[in-house]
């Protein structure tokens, strides 16, 4: 019962606090809707009475009261639905932005890559949707606990003994209540395979990969790898649930002797003429309420158990400490970047991991200079980037700019001085000017600085097909489907909506490109990098497999299982013959070989 009234506490506080008249006017209209139940038992009870005295006027008016207590128990509870409808809705937008809030808390990644705190949100995304029904739970709770408390007063007008029916009323909730905690436990356990199911879901739904998975024939074989999750999933459910259904049943079973005890010592009592025929309607009347009543108050309470499981996560969650807090910083990012940004010592691990994904690497990138990050997939090429943009701290080492440690700099300051588009760029399905826009949202209502923008990542004919309010993306009726090159220009223009950045970083700028307009992005590439290096000495870093773009940066560094081993210029490391002139023939034989 604690978890219960620690999470009906919680959320109805929250309701009221959000909209105070919706909840008085819910929770008003269920009260009454609560007290005309056991008046319709009441005036049925009445009713008999005076008609078997022969009082047509005294039946006459109980029938009247009954008619109106049925009229308020049928139509006070749906009246009541409109406002606590909306005042639940209200909540769950709540609930949803203060998790929104909490995933994209702290200054940097660790835990975004967390796998077990990826279940954790996952479980809580569920958790949102279950604590909005709750919210309405709650009320229509109160409002059955105050129909429980008037039926048991009113029965003890008849014998005290009738009380015994509503403290037999204990045992489902009991069991019930710790067949609500077996279930919560298995669901916890569960939450790895739902969350690879519904992963499979999209992967055989979404338009993206649909192409792939049918020309390779991999439907089969995705619905087998579903069904075996499934299989694992309800295995594991049936047997909860079993557990369940009978703790359930064995509380009701006991209940229901009870109520045959009640009805039977009612005709006792009217046999003994200590009780009149009415008032053993009134007894059937409501003893069978109060059946009904406990059933729906056990079942409401299973639902305020569950979710208070999933408010006990979220409220951990907002206390718990962000994993990645370190000590406060104590120095402010200079002016600026000095002779450029150094990595000392830098190595790396992701959460949960056993090996490093860079080991203790030095690396000094010059100010003013445009750097190419090149090696194998796995090489630690987007890590590194991460790292020095501010978004992941080194497990061991530092990094420096201007000389002053990034781990001592107030998060934000570094971020605002630095612009990046990644392999992995977000689709901002948006209009066209707040989605590049929002890449400075300083000026993200500034139609002339998004058109400038545009057009110095040179999108090509995109910009003058869309009009600043034209929405992108599928996601709305009106929106305007794009193809992954034309996002991934719009990112790039989103980018470049800093116009002066300390670092520029850009990892596999041109994965979705055609050749025109991957020529076009190389061109916009050293014009920025240009421009960047002589107004505020920043330094440009990309990454690419392309060898022929890797030729115009001013340095080339090359990184192999997760270390630099060569550094230094074209021609200087095709003349020293190592990796990096290995990658480059391979690529230059693919082009000049018959």
């Amino acid at each position: 019962m604690k978890d219960v009234l620690f999470c009906l506490r919680h959320l109805l506080a929250l309701a009221w606090r959000l909209d105070r008249r919706r909840f008085v006017v819910g929770a008003g209209l269920l009260l009454l809707g609560a007290v005309a139940t056991p008046l319709v038992a009441v005036g049925a009870g009445r009713l008999v009475d005076h008609a078997v005295d022969g009082d047509p006027g005294g039946a006459a008016l109980w029938a009247l009261v009954v008619a109106a207590a049925l009229t308020g128990d049928l139509m006070l509870g749906h009246f009541a639905h409109l406002s606590y409808f909306e005042l639940a809705e209200q909540t769950e937008e709540r609930f949803n932005r203060d998790l929104l809030r909490l995933v994209n808390a702290g200054d940097h990644l660790d835990r975004a890559d967390d796998p077990a705190f990826a279940d954790r949100v996952d479980l809580l995304r569920q958790d949102v949707m279950q604590m909005r029904a709750t919210v309405q739970t709650g009320l229509q709770l109160g409002a059955t606990a105050v129909q429980v408390l008037l039926t048991a007063a009113i029965l003890a007008t008849v014998s005290p003994w009738l009380l015994i029916l509503a403290a037999f009323a204990v045992a489902p909730v009991v069991l019930g209540r710790r067949a609500e905690a077996g279930l919560q436990v298995v669901r916890e356990a569960q939450a790895p395979t739902t969350r690879a199911i519904r992963s499979l879901r999209r992967l055989a739904t979404s338009p993206a990969s649909q192409k792939e998975i049918r020309l390779g024939g991999g439907t089969d074989f995705l619905l087998a790898r579903q069904r075996a999750l499934l299989d694992e999933y309800d295995a594991a459910m049936g047997r909860a649930d079993v557990r369940y259904a009978l703790l359930r049943a064995a509380g009701q079973v006991v209940f229901g002797l009870a109520y045959v005890g009640a009805v039977i010592g009612a005709f006792w009592l009217a046999r003994d003429g200590r009780a009149s025929l009415g008032q053993v309607v009134l007894t059937i009347t409501l003893a069978t309420q109060l059946s009904g009543q406990m059933s729906a108050g056990i079942e409401m309470l299973g639902s305020v158990h569950r979710a208070a499981a999933g408010l006990r996560r979220f409220v951990a969650l907002e206390a718990s400490p962000a994993p990645e807090a370190g000590p406060a910083p104590t120095a402010d990012l200079p002016a600026s970047v000095g002779d450029g940004l150094r990595l000392e010592g830098v190595t790396f691990r992701y959460p949960g991991a056993t090996d490093p994904v860079l080991h203790g690497v030095d690396l000094h990138l010059p100010a003013g200079a445009s750097v190419a990050l090149v090696g194998e997939n796995g090489a630690g090429k987007s890590t590194l980037l991460k790292l020095v943009a501010g978004l992941y701290r080194p497990t061991a080492g530092r990094v420096l700019v201007g000389g002053v440690d990034l781990a001592t700099v107030p998060p934000a300051q570094w971020r605002a001085r630095t612009a990046a588009l990644y392999q992995d760029f977000a689709r901002v399905e948006l209009s066209l000017q707040h989605s590049v826009g929002i890449g400075r949202l300083a000026d993200v209502d500034d139609e002339p600085a998004v058109r400038r923008a545009l057009h110095r990542a040179d999108v090509g004919p995109l910009a003058d097909d869309l009009a600043p309010d034209d929405v992108l993306g599928t996601g709305y009726a009106d929106g305007r489907d794009l193809s992954g090159g034309q996002w991934q220009s719009l990112g790039f223009a989103r980018t470049l909506m800093r116009d002066d950045p300390a670092l520029l970083i850009l990892d596999e700028p041109a994965a979705a490109l055609d050749a025109l307009a991957e020529q076009r992005l190389v061109d916009a590439y050293q014009a920025t990098a240009a421009d960047v290096a002589a107004t505020v000495g920043g330094v440009t870093v990309f990454v690419t497999h392309r060898m022929s773009t890797v030729r115009l940066a001013d340095r080339v560094v090359v990184l192999d299982a997760g270390r630099v081993v060569e550094h230094g210029t074209h021609d200087e490391l095709i003349a020293a013959g190592g990796r990096y002139a290995q990658l480059w023939a391979l690529q230059s034989r693919a082009y000049t070989d018959s």
